[in-house]
């Protein structure tokens, strides 16, 4: 994403979602147009007068949907200046709706992909170290649900990414430590729209099964295993960015990630 951009901004249909509220259809669609770069960084978004006049929302969703992307560190609104993109850096990245926006408009640039790799790998190997220790029976149960629905569903299926998902959020539980359970809505949306990645949006999609994978980590968690479960964990997380780097989707000359 540049600071400036050609890319023209898809017209808003105030009726394209009537089953959502106005503001977050709102919020929506400048979500979309920031991370794919139409509105650039530090770049003004439209203004609340235009806006209204051009999609006759009402003022109030419109400033709700802002108040949102502000929220999210994306939108910072002055007085005088008005409404602009802020810096990246000022962004919740790992936001579910941001990393939603991410995939869902495109291809993500090779950074965004690859740094939510690097915050997996940081974060999942230890989680699943302290879920060896500290698992309960419910929480075995949820790896195992997990599991199953992954050897049935199909992988290029929403339901094989969101089954994905829940054997990540199983071991973010089974941590039983309520700050990195605090992170499961973003590392499961990283997952989820990765996977999905992966495995049906790139070019040349990957078709190796990796439950395989999984159960292994499942086995060492549900024997108690903390140092194999960290250490299959992070194998685990790096096949996997392996695999988003491929053949197709980017080549950054670095080294594969170690934990």
């Amino acid at each position: 994403m540049s600071q400036t951009s050609s890319r023209a901004a898809e017209p808003f249909d105030a009726n394209a979602r009537p089953e959502q509220r106005k503001n977050e259809s709102i919020a929506d669609w400048l979500g979309r147009q920031i991370v794919t770069g139409v509105y650039g960084l530090g770049q003004p978004i439209p203004k609340e007068m235009d806006f209204i006049a051009e999609t006759g929302v009402s003022r109030g969703a419109y400033r709700e949907a802002l108040r949102r992307l502000a929220g999210k560190g994306m939108v910072i609104t002055r007085t005088r200046s008005g409404s602009r993109v802020a810096p990246r850096e000022k962004w919740s990245l790992l936001d579910p709706d941001v990393v939603r926006w991410s995939f869902e408009s495109g291809a993500p640039p090779d950074w965004y992909i690859r740094s939510l790799y690097e915050m997996r790998a940081m974060i999942e190997p230890p989680a699943a170290a302290f879920a060896a220790e500290r698992r309960t029976e419910a929480d075995l149960q949820l790896f195992r649900e997990a599991l199953h629905a992954m050897r049935y569903c199909d992988m290029t299926e929403d339901s094989w990414h969101m089954a994905d998902a829940s054997f990540h959020r199983a071991i973010l539980i089974s941590s039983h430590n309520p700050v990195l359970l605090s992170l499961e809505s973003g590392i499961c949306a990283a997952v989820a729209y990765t996977t999905a990645f992966r495995y049906r949006d790139m070019p040349n999609p990957h078709t190796r099964n990796p439950v395989n994978e999984h159960a292994a980590v499942f086995e060492r968690i549900e024997a108690g295993d903390a140092i194999g479960a960290r250490r299959l964990m992070t194998e685990l997380v790096d096949t996997a960015l392996l695999d988003s780097k491929g053949t197709t989707v980017f080549d950054l000359g670095l080294p594969t990630l170690k934990v």
